[in-house]
């Protein structure tokens, strides 16, 4: 990046917050208040306990998901995400028009999947993008199979995401596998791992959560983006 390049202000919030209520009803909140002149935010959580999210539109079709682990449903789409000890989330909140992350939904999707591969490659991983989408009918999870520019590795999906939009402004919540959890069965009984792989796959080395983390970061940093000091407890 060159010295004359503008670099734009946004909130980080790392892993390490932990809001007062359940992490997608965190980001409802905030989504909900977000306006298209606030300043776009990036935020880092993982679940301290195993978890299941699905998205909204799941919920509306009445898909009953069979599993002895909590479901929190997602203020976006998609299907659903176990959530365990070896995976990363992540939320971006942003107007529709920002240069950085903005654009039509698969622009702005394709955006910030880009700066996730830089991350990634980074870290040393060859992970590649999705070039065309593949059917999902009888998917049972997020990780089934891949879409148009998500991410991948060895051509196993790693990362997943969705967006809701609101007039001029978008919220993005994704999550990274690291590893794949065996839990992750409890959505799908057949499912043996087909098609589902975590950044550590086939690789002697290892990237851990704040390795991750920090990568991201950097390749937000490498966009044009600086980040503001805020603590949402204390309110604006």
């Amino acid at each position: 990046m060159s010295n004359s390049t503008q670099i734009i202000s946004w909130k980080l919030l790392r892993s390490s917050f932990q809001p007062h209520c359940s992490h997608m009803q965190w980001d409802r909140e905030q989504f909900e208040a977000f306006q298209e002149d606030d300043t776009p935010l990036l935020r880092f959580y993982s679940f301290q306990a195993p978890t299941i999210t699905i998205g909204r539109l799941e919920v509306q079709q009445g898909h009953r998901i069979p599993s002895h682990v909590p479901i929190d449903v997602r203020p976006t789409g998609g299907r659903a995400v176990y959530h365990g000890s070896k995976d990363l989330c992540y939320s971006v909140m942003a107007p529709c028009w920002n240069s950085q992350v903005g654009g039509s939904l698969l622009e702005s999707y394709l955006k910030i999947s880009r700066i996730l591969q830089a991350a990634f490659l980074a870290l040393g991983k060859n992970v590649e993008l999705a070039s065309h989408r593949i059917p999902t009918q009888k998917a049972k999870h997020c990780f089934s199979s891949p879409s148009y520019a998500e991410l991948l590795l060895h051509d196993k999906k790693i990362a997943g995401g969705a967006q809701c939009r609101r007039q001029n402004v978008f919220l993005q919540q994704g999550v990274i596998l690291l590893d794949v959890d065996p839990e992750w069965e409890c959505l799908s009984p057949e499912w043996r791992g087909e098609g589902m792989a975590g950044l550590n796959y086939e690789n002697e080395q290892y990237i851990s959560r704040p390795q991750l983390e920090a990568a991201i970061i950097k390749s937000f940093e490498a966009c044009g983006i600086g980040w503001l000091e805020y603590d949402f407890h204390n309110g604006k």
